[in-house]
């Protein structure tokens, strides 16, 4: 099912290129080579255990249905589109190099079909309204009552994902658009909390998680050029490549650590806005694709946050 969605986001790529404008270099900063390529580690009273808690519990957003916390499981194939033909080209090998940082899989061939899409536009409503009108698969499980307030732009840059559910056999189920909240509402009633296109899902009957996963199957990173001048491109890529290998609830609020995440938010301060992933940003993506994605959501966080105290250290 996930190669089957990648595979319309592949040839969607065509249609969305029309709408990405080619940004001006001179708009974007080149790449600082002593800082990007690295990890800024970050001093233990910058990360106290409290407000490493409150950035895990507003990181980890849970997948609309399922409510687990989604992750790759299919290999990703970034494509990256309307930046400077270089700048194109260090967005989507930056999100390789933080993607295999994290222990997040890639696409294993070359060329690769794109699951992956960046779209930099200045006009990203438009180009929202088009996926919406010809793909609306690609912006995640919504109801379809709800789709234009699902498809709008409202930071500087956004993400949509589709996701999927595998069961204990390894069966994986798209979670799709749905005609109704009504009918959402009965087709999860009946299947155990999560809609399912047909048949059953087989559960493990483990106490700490039923063994369903949720697992990204496309996502679509959208930038708004008009909002982005004066960025260096280094801390854009890796709060891109962040927003790619995880789902985020809270961008648009500072939170009280070094985090890339903090990146666009307004009223954070400079030493809450570093110009590359922090060791805090590295460590919940290794906690991420190094957890059993068949946890209940609260033994998925929780073994998170077990993984980056203990690596960390301090805690």
């Amino acid at each position: 099912m996930g190669r089957g969605i990648g595979a319309v986001a592949g040839g969607l790529i065509a249609g969305l290129s029309a709408l990405a404008f080619p940004l001006a270099a001179q708009s974007l900063a080149e790449p600082r080579n002593d800082v990007v390529e690295n990890v800024i580690v970050t001093a233990p009273r910058l990360r106290p255990e409290k407000a490493l808690d409150n950035f895990i519990i507003a990181h980890a957003k849970a997948a609309p249905l399922l409510g687990k916390i989604a992750r790759w499981q299919d290999g990703i194939c970034p494509i990256t589109i309307g930046f400077p033909a270089k700048f194109n080209q260090y967005v989507s090998q930056r999100i390789i190099r933080v993607a295999m940082t994290a222990g997040a899989p890639l696409a294993p061939a070359e060329p690769c079909r794109s699951n992956v899409i960046v779209m930099a536009t200045p006009q990203p409503q438009a180009l929202l309204d088009f996926v919406r009108t010809k793909r609306p698969a690609l912006l995640g499980f919504h109801y379809k009552s709800r789709a234009v307030r699902h498809a709008t732009m409202n930071l500087p840059i956004q993400a949509w994902y589709s996701t999927a559910t595998e069961d204990a056999r390894g069966f994986i189920q798209a979670e799709l658009p749905q005609l109704s909240f009504e009918m959402g509402e009965l087709l999860a009633s009946s299947v155990g909390g999560g809609v399912m296109t047909g048949g059953t899902r087989r559960v493990t009957g483990d106490r700490t998680g039923d063994g369903l996963k949720s697992q990204f199957t496309t996502a679509i990173i959208i930038v708004d050029t008009t909002k982005i001048a004066g960025q260096e491109i280094g801390p854009l890529s890796d709060y891109i490549a962040m927003l790619v290998l995880s789902q985020g609830q809270y961008y648009d609020v500072c939170q009280d650590i070094p985090t890339i995440t903090n990146l666009m938010a307004a009223g954070c301060g400079a030493d809450m806005k570093p110009v590359a992933l922090t060791d805090i940003d590295v460590t919940y993506l290794r906690g991420l694709y190094r957890m059993n994605a068949g946890m209940s959501y609260i033994g998925q966080r929780g073994s998170i946050a077990f993984n980056m105290k203990r690596t960390l250290g301090g805690y």
